[in-house]
């Protein structure tokens, strides 16, 4: 007989694995949650996250101002690199190295095509999930306005390169999303 008052209803095992199941479903969320408010987005700088967006926003738009008005022209490419395909469209080419330490090469020219000389090339490499993976690399002048160097990247996966050319008072910033394909 049913009733309003028959209890055995939730001793069925279906009812029970139904609760198990949602239960189940609010208490990772409730973990993934935690996990966005105590580990907050980064975007190739330290003090660029979503918590402070409109504090900096600014400041991005003053330092796009002053890389137009200097003119420099950068290009990076590396001998480990994954050729893309020559039909790809521009938005689908992706930055894929092949190898750990990876060698990057940047070519840098001023607004008339000339090369910058004597500057200092700074990579800050930022695994974009933990900053301790997060590491520094210095490109060196093996040409007029060639630089290179060997970077080691400890994991394999996406990366955000953020890249300053410095010369004579004069800074250039410019950013690279690379994934990086370690072979066994």
């Amino acid at each position: 007989m049913i009733s309003q008052k028959n209890k055995q209803g939730w001793r069925n095992p279906w009812l029970l694995g139904l609760l198990v199941i949602v239960l189940a479903g609010v208490l990772i969320n409730g973990r993934m949650l935690w996990n966005v408010l105590h580990h907050p987005t980064r975007v190739l700088d330290e003090h660029y996250n979503v918590k402070a967006h409109n504090q900096y926003d600014a400041k991005w738009l003053q330092q796009q101002a002053e890389r137009s008005t200097l003119g420099w022209q950068a290009r990076i490419h590396s001998p480990h690199q994954l050729e893309n395909d020559s039909q790809a469209m521009p938005s689908a080419v992706r930055f894929i190295l092949l190898a750990s330490p990876a060698v990057m090469k940047l070519e840098l020219s001023d607004n008339n095509g000339q090369p910058i000389q004597g500057g200092k090339v700074e990579v800050n490499a930022q695994w974009p999930g933990d900053p301790t993976f997060d590491f520094k690399g210095t490109l060196y002048e093996a040409a007029p306005g060639h630089y290179q160097g060997s970077m080691k990247f400890p994991r394999a996966g996406n990366w955000d390169l953020l890249i300053r050319a410095e010369q004579d008072g004069r800074q250039f910033d410019m950013e690279q999303k690379v994934f990086v394909s370690i072979p066994k």
